[in-house]
Order: structure tokens, then sequence, then C-alpha cells
């Protein structure tokens, strides 16, 4: 069995497993990083409630985030690493937040939370079948309900269907692993 760890605490190993490191590239960038919106802003689909597109640079950081992020906004490679160093201890706390004290999770499990997390936002992690399932211990059924999250506006999106789904680098394919 791999060694565990608590999940309300950000190991370096999962910082380097979502980060990246200056030779290899991350888990969250794979997703949400440079590459993935060139450094420029990138905008999701209307949220029916708001009526307003969410404004989105680097790695999933919006203007939900920070208020003053605006379009048009520029951030270099080094600005968008910052950014996403800031973020993780946030939406780890957030996650942390509504599971048990002390849960623990191997590795790559606590990135594919992490990534969930920071995609879907601390309530839909919080209250959607994912977290009442690892709340409730049932670590493959909170894995595998991260399936569940693929639309946007009731469409089905290639890119969130791919994050949750791809073999080697989808959030199921390593939440179930166990290391």
């Amino acid at each position: 069995m791999a060694r565990k760890h608590v999940i309300g605490i950000l190991t370096g190993a999962v910082i380097a497993l979502a980060a990246g490191t200056a030779t290899q590239q991350g888990f969250i960038p794979h997703w949400e990083g440079e590459d993935h919106h060139a450094v420029r802003n990138a905008f999701d689909p209307i949220n029916p409630v708001t009526g307003k597109r969410v404004v989105t640079v680097c790695n999933g950081h919006t203007d939900l985030d920070d208020p003053n992020l605006k379009e048009g906004d520029y951030y270099t490679a080094a600005m968008c690493r910052d950014v996403l160093a800031a973020d993780l201890p946030k939406y780890n706390r957030q996650m942390a937040s509504c599971l048990p004290k002390n849960f623990q999770v191997g590795n790559h499990q606590h990135v594919a939370m992490l990534s969930f997390t920071l995609n879907v936002g601390k309530r839909n992690f919080c209250n959607s079948s994912v977290g009442r399932a690892f709340r409730a211990g049932n670590r493959r059924a909170g894995c595998y309900n991260m399936g569940k999250f693929v639309r946007a506006n009731g469409r089905v999106l290639k890119g969130l269907h791919n994050r949750r789904y791809d073999k080697f680098w989808g959030e199921i394919s390593w939440c179930m692993r166990d290391d």
C-alpha cells in the first residue's frame, strides 16, 4: 500500500505533481495550463444563472478568484506559475473543509481531487455525489462520480470529458491510483 497523507496538508509531492517542476509538466497545468490557454484570457461558457462569462487565465484562475481580472489582461508564464502556486493552497483548504478531519489519500488521488475542485469549485465538490462519496468513505464512487461533470449549459464539452476520462491524464484514472 502506498504511503498516505492527510488531505488538509498540501505536501511537497502533491505540489510537484499538480504544479509541475522545471523539468516536468504537471497534472493541473496539463488541463488548465499555460499552453492550454496560451497565457491569454479564455472564456468559459455563459453561466445561465448570472448570464455572464467567466474570465479565465493561466491555470484556471478566474475573475471569481480575482475580481480585478478583466478581459485583455495578459499573464506571462512566470505569472501563471505564481498564480497557480497561490491558488492551490486555497482550493486545497476549501476541499479539505468538507471532508472528515484527518482524511487520508495518496498523492495521485489528492491531485485528482484538487484538480476537480479547482475546476468545479468548492460548492460543487462539497455538495456533489463526488464529495458525498468521499465523505462516506467510498473512494471508488467518489472517483467515478467525477465523470458526471462533463457538461456546461447542458452540453457535453470535449475538454471536460477528456479531463475526466483520459486514460493517463484523466482525473478518474489518477484518482483510482494507489500512489
